[in-house]
């Protein structure tokens, strides 16, 4: 399965996945381009935060659907 760097770089309500750079450091200058697209309080935002749990985002989705 191919993922889109798009969609990595903006699946989070507009922002990167917090897993972004592991999955892309490999293949570009990731830090780079987060840097330059993104404010450091957005960056924070996504990488200061606490992982949700499996079971959080679940209900979440389940919330949405609502």
């Amino acid at each position: 399965m191919l993922i889109e760097f798009s969609y990595c770089t903006s699946m989070n309500e507009g922002l990167p996945c917090r897993n972004v750079i592991g999955c892309w450091k490999g293949r570009t200058d990731i830090i780079a381009f987060l840097k330059e697209n993104f404010s450091d309080e957005e960056l924070r935002k996504v990488f200061d935060s606490p992982t949700k749990s499996r079971i959080d985002r679940i209900v979440e989705s389940i919330k949405k659907q609502d």
